[in-house]
């Protein structure tokens, strides 16, 4: 890939991740690495293939080994598809190497890339990889359930790579659907899957989530209104001074995530910790979405609906269900009996914001 900056008005210059301004992206046809020992350009060659000899050009010998290696050149390994990565293709113009790349990475013989998917999606389905943590394939850490990997990862290449099949297979189990309340036999697993991992809600999610039911636009320094936290990009048109003036990236921040300066999963955070819990009990951000004058608040009480109505739209908005017959029974007399019928939806709301069903994913 090659960039060409057009213009990046960064207030620090020596803060090389602050970006605000416009670049160009080319993708770079050509290009090649010298190799140290020979001084030749070195022969690209595919994760994990057996090794063969090949000269530059000799893309149709690519996979025969070579009698002589020192006169054959530089050995590299067998291509899958048989795409010629140097020389000319049978076309006579230079071949793609990027689409040679993308051809062996989505072979159905490379059940690495398969593997690497479905753990991914297993993960953000059920909380933990069965490779764990995800992005860290080697062979000491295996599998929890290897045999289960293979299988979800053969029907995943029989599937075409389908992402939303191999979602609805892995929610359609019986390991997916169990309960998350923990019995005598699995309180103590962590890693068999015997009951649902009980996990807070992402940064970005919980914001999202948060601004949705509280029916409130987020505002983010330098975007359009509205724009969803899962929406931002990874650098940030603004310096760090001026995003922590912000409180909707220290609400991110605060809850993990990432500047997504790696690209491993390991740089996000979901640890719970004491700042967290004070920024949902009296932090900024969650007031300021409750005290908003046009939000949903605002409309429950200008809709004229009664009181039962409004707990009851509260509660399928924030927690997808109806309030229990308990639960009515707790919020209506105060709500009935109250003059500031708008401090009392608030306080309700601000209970429902802060309650297990909402922050846990169980």
């Amino acid at each position: 890939m090659k960039y060409k900056v057009i213009e990046n008005k960064r207030e620090i210059s020596s803060d090389e991740h602050e970006w605000n301004g416009e670049q160009i992206v080319f993708v770079a046809r050509a290009g090649s690495v010298k190799n140290l020992r020979t001084g030749k350009d070195a022969q690209p060659r595919f994760l994990g293939d057996p090794l063969t000899s090949r000269r530059a050009g000799e893309a149709e010998n690519a996979n025969e080994p070579s009698s002589n290696p020192s006169k054959a050149g530089e050995r590299v390994s067998a291509r899958p598809h048989e795409v010629p990565l140097s020389g000319r293709d049978s076309g006579g113009s230079p071949p793609d190497e990027l689409e040679a790349l993308a051809n062996w990475l989505t072979s159905p013989t490379n059940a690495l890339f398969a593997r690497v998917q479905v753990n991914r999606i297993w993960y953000q389905l059920m909380g933990r990889g069965l490779v764990d943590p995800p992005d860290d394939f080697r062979a000491t850490n295996p599998a929890s359930h290897p045999a289960l990997l293979d299988a979800l990862a053969q029907d995943f290449v029989k599937h075409k790579f389908d992402v939303r099949d191999l979602i609805r297979l892995i929610m359609n189990s019986r390991t997916y659907q169990l309960a998350s309340e923990p019995n005598d036999t699995n309180a103590g697993d962590e890693i068999n899957f015997s009951r649902v991992l009980a996990r807070r809600l992402g940064a970005e999610q919980l914001l999202d989530c948060q601004s949705e039911v509280t029916g409130v636009p987020l505002k983010f320094a330098g975007y359009p209104v509205g724009l969803r936290a899962a929406q931002l990009p990874g650098v940030r048109p603004e310096s760090k001074g001026k995003r922590r003036a912000n409180q909707w990236d220290q609400f991110l921040e605060l809850f993990g995530k990432p500047p997504r300066l790696l690209t491993t999963d390991t740089e996000r955070s979901c640890e719970c910790n004491m700042g967290q819990a004070f920024q949902m009990i009296s932090g900024p951000t969650v007031n300021e979405l409750l005290s908003e004058k046009e939000n949903r608040v605002s409309r429950l009480l200008a809709s004229g609906e009664s009181n039962q109505e409004v707990l009851e739209e509260l509660f399928w908005g924030t927690l997808t269900r109806a309030p229990t017959p308990a639960e009515l029974g707790n919020l209506s007399p105060g709500l009935d009996s109250t003059k500031e019928r708008r401090a009392e939806l608030e306080d309700i709301l601000w209970g429902l914001l802060n309650s297990k069903d909402f922050l846990f994913r169980k």
